[in-house]
């Protein structure tokens, strides 16, 4: 016993230790002279002590009882320096056996345990990690969402074109470091699922028009430029959309725009002269879409096709290793795509240039690396009925039910530059208070003599979170998802901060950086949702009664 590689240790049954081997010893410091003797119980917690002692009462008993997840904890400080111990904290899975002596009397119990310490460790080290991250990426994101906007808001009123191109330069400098945030973030999210088999994000199901997606990117790259300011397709490459009808898939429509671009972007670089071809193909049974991209350039060794798949690396040539980028696009693509339940291939060689072919089911598959809590069956239910609400020209008031006043956008965040991005991008259609913190929303919506028709809030602010705010609102002022539309503005992109924003009672979550086209179309849509309810409200009252109508009949808000 005393040469075994796992702690093993026994007590008599009155709970006093009387055995205690060296590796109990080395793992929590405690020698076996100061050991016997001691009550067991002393270095546990007093939550775990009455399980242990029901541990020790069912092995006497004759029982077999379930292992126990405990930590052995250091003496009192004080103790400990007067005998001179060096004590630390140790987590054991223990199994507990009796203990016999030699002529088969029953004398205690004998407990073997595994060494969690480790795991533990790395358990809280993983949980430091992913709060790190979530700090970092909303830290960077932030100042991000000012400059982007603020010199975006700048240059659509330079009339002075050198100006307005240098500021567009600092806007495209700016998106290329989000684009490298997010990317690093969703790589670090996807080696987290692959280690734990657990997703931190579930993926939306949308209903995705992969045409339009295509074309979108097609129009967006053409127009784009690189870090040294030059066009994205090089002046010898045509870059040809030929997708065709395709069925309208169910899929997360953010993440396989993302997977399209970065695939097309890559060919792009990679492409000095001939073109980029993209395409596509749907199944005889409608149950698989393809997109295909296809260009002429400089190709990809058969020996490097698996490994251009892993994040950070890049195919080692010489045209290669002078292209911007660090080479999670493709590795982000791939668990994606595989996520969706689909299939990224690749056919390449030297100089005969490069097919990746990107395969979808048109039925989504499950997402087995998360399975939807409640709050995330939510979270889709809303996002499904503001898609279901179209936006056009046409959703402006009549004349009939046109508003005596511009609507009021209640704008809360704690960021002065945020604010401002806010106001450039809603004052031409909104009038706009501001609000600094929660405490001064919450102040504003219970004095104000007109609530405000829809609130921006920020997640994370000093004092009372966003969180906090939204559930006073709907909870403590009893103002509902219609009466006041309530839009989490934040640059934190974790699927839990998302979830705790629905429960709070949120109308939508938007992500910054945002473009100022998805703001008011998130905007309208919440408006939309109001206008159609104060209608409908609007015509029950005023409609004829043959008799008296229920108080209940309405309801009251």
């Amino acid at each position: 016993m005393e040469t075994v590689s796992v702690p093993i240790f026994g007590v008599n049954p009155k709970g006093y230790i009387n055995q205690w081997n060296q590796k109990s010893a080395d793992l929590t410091g405690l020698p076996k002279a100061s050991a016997l003797g001691m009550p067991l119980v002393k270095l546990l917690t007093s939550a775990r002590r009455v399980e242990l002692e029901e541990m020790i009462r069912q092995v006497l008993a004759g029982e077999i009882p379930a292992t126990l997840e405990i930590s052995l904890n250091p003496l009192e400080a004080e103790e400990c320096s007067r005998f001179g111990l060096q004590m630390k904290k140790v987590m054991l899975v223990l199994s507990a056996a009796p203990m016999m002596n030699m002529v088969g009397i029953l004398t205690g119990v004998t407990f073997m345990g595994y060494d969690l310490t480790e795991i533990a460790a790395f358990r809280e080290a993983e949980a430091r990690k992913n709060r790190f991250m979530a700090i970092v990426s909303h830290e960077l994101r932030s100042p991000l969402h000012g400059i982007i906007g603020l010199v975006e808001s700048l240059c659509n009123s330079e009339k002075d074109e050198v100006r307005a191109k240098r500021m567009r330069m600092v806007t495209n400098c700016a998106t290329r470091l989000l684009d490298l945030v997010v990317n690093i973030m969703e790589m670090a999210s996807c080696i987290d699922a692959q280690r734990t088999g657990n997703a931190t994000k579930q993926l939306c199901r949308d209903p995705v028009e992969l045409p339009k997606i295509v074309d979108e990117i097609v129009t967006l790259i053409k127009n784009s430029t690189d870090k040294r300011g030059k066009s994205l397709v090089k002046p010898d490459v045509e870059l040809i959309n030929n997708v065709e009808a395709m069925p309208i898939i169910e899929a997360d429509a953010y993440k396989c725009t993302q997977v399209l671009y970065n695939i097309i972007t890559n060919g792009c670089k990679f492409t000095m002269k001939g073109s980029l071809t993209v395409s596509s193909k749907v199944d005889s049974e409608n149950k698989w879409v393809e997109v295909r991209m296809t260009d002429t350039g400089i190709g990809v060794a058969r020996a490097s096709l698996e490994r251009i798949f892993e994040p950070f690396e890049q195919e080692d040539s010489t045209e290669g290793k002078c292209q911007e980028g660090i080479g999670l696009g493709l590795s982000i693509a791939k668990e994606v795509v595989g996520r969706h339940g689909g299939r990224v291939l690749v056919e390449s060689g030297l100089g005969v240039g490069t097919t990746f072919l990107v395969r979808l089911p048109v039925v989504m598959a499950a997402d087995t690396r998360q399975a939807q809590t409640p709050i995330q069956e939510k979270v889709a239910q809303c996002r499904a009925v503001l898609r279901n609400i179209a936006i056009t020209p046409s959703d402006s008031p009549t004349t009939d039910d046109k508003p005596s006043r511009r609507p009021v956008v209640l704008s809360v965040d704690d960021d002065l530059v945020s604010q401002t991005v806010a106001e450039d991008l809603l004052k031409d259609k909104y009038d706009i208070h501001m609000a600094l913190d929660g405490h001064e929303a919450l102040q504003y919506l219970k004095t104000c003599n007109v609530l405000p028709d829809v609130v921006l809030l920020d997640v994370m602010m000093p004092g009372i979170t966003g969180i906090e705010v939204c559930r006073t609102v709907r909870q403590t002022l009893q103002r509902n998802e219609i009466m006041l539309p309530i839009l989490m503005v934040s640059a934190l992109t974790t699927g839990t901060a998302t979830a705790d924003a629905f429960k709070a009672g949120c109308n939508d979550y938007i992500t910054k950086p945002f473009q100022e086209q998805v703001l008011m179309a998130r905007i309208k849509s919440a408006l939309k949702v109001k206008m159609q309810h104060e209608t409908e409200i609007a015509s029950l009252a005023l409609a004829p009664s043959s008799g008296p109508i229920e108080k209940d009949g309405v309801g009251t808000m």
